[in-house]
Formats: structure tokens, sequence, C-alpha cells
């Protein structure tokens, strides 16, 4: 998909968005048409699809005027460019927890689960350069998250590399 296919699909679900207001998750920002116009559109959190087939959003800086969105998510969908930021930490009772992760104006608060371990190893295999080198590992993998009905983009790439 296209950049211009993407911008107009945003554009398109602006007209519905307008008349309820904005959903979690989604920003106005202010763009230029083809006519130089300054046109106001509604950009809409990306998909798991999305970022399992390599999109990224650029967000707009937090400022006292913003809305902050928080999503709590599990590990396997943690968009891809916040993985560096994964932490562990402990609360007052220690027990261990991620910590907040913060991206301008989303925050994630990333849920812990048996599986994390798995979801880890297959994300240094399918964001390799050359994953499909890994595919024996990939499939194995995929499987044992698969039985454990782990979802997100992970999962999703993985699954497109070993289709391929």
């Amino acid at each position: 998909m296209t950049s211009q296919s993407k911008v107009s699909e945003i554009t398109t679900q602006d007209s519905k968005v307008k008349e309820s207001g904005l959903k979690h998750g989604q920003f106005k920002v202010k763009m230029k048409n083809a006519d130089k116009q300054s046109v106001e559109v509604i950009v809409n959190p990306p998909t798991q699809e999305d970022y399992a087939e390599g999109w990224n959003l650029v967000l707009p800086r937090e400022h006292k005027n913003s809305t902050t969105h928080h999503f709590s998510v599990y590990l396997s969908q943690l968009p891809p460019h916040l993985w560096h930021a994964v932490r562990t930490v402990y609360d007052e009772d220690d027990n261990e927890q991620y910590a907040k992760i913060f991206d301008n104006i989303y925050h994630y608060t990333v849920k812990q689960a048996k599986t994390d371990s798995d979801v880890f190893a297959l994300y240094n295999l399918v964001t390799k350069q050359h994953p499909h080198l890994y595919q024996d590992q990939i499939s194995k993998l995929y499987k044992q998250l698969e039985q454990q009905r782990v979802k997100g983009w992970v999962m999703l790439r993985a699954k497109s590399i070993m289709n391929q």
C-alpha cells in the first residue's frame, strides 16, 4: 500500500469521524493538499497489520493542550520502534512488571504474559535483516505461540515470512 492510498484512506474516514468526534488514538493534523490549501485530517493509530507490513506513524509532540492516549497491550502488540524501551521494574510489593513506555502522545502499558520470552525470541528473528534464513526457527516459535493464542504484529510478520 502506498503512502498516498494511506492518506486517502484516512481522509475518507475523516467525514465519518467528524460527526461523532475523535475516537481513541486518533488525532488531527493540518496538511496541505494538491491545491496548496490547508486541510485538517484525522489520523488513525496504526493497526497490527500496518506494523507487520513495516508501517510506522510519526506522532505529534506532547504539549499541554494535546490529548494523551493510553494503550494497554501485550508485548507482541507493542509497536516495533518501542521495543528498545522495554524495561523491567518492580512495584512496591516487589512484583516484576514492565515500565510504562512513552511515545509522544501515545503511552503504553505492556502487560506481562507467560509467553514473553518466546515473543522476544520471535521478535529478534523476524526483525533480522534476512529473516527468511531463519524460517525453521520462526516456524517453530510461531506454532508454539499460536497454540498459546498470541496475537499481534510479531505473529503476523512471522506468518508472512513463513509464507514466502
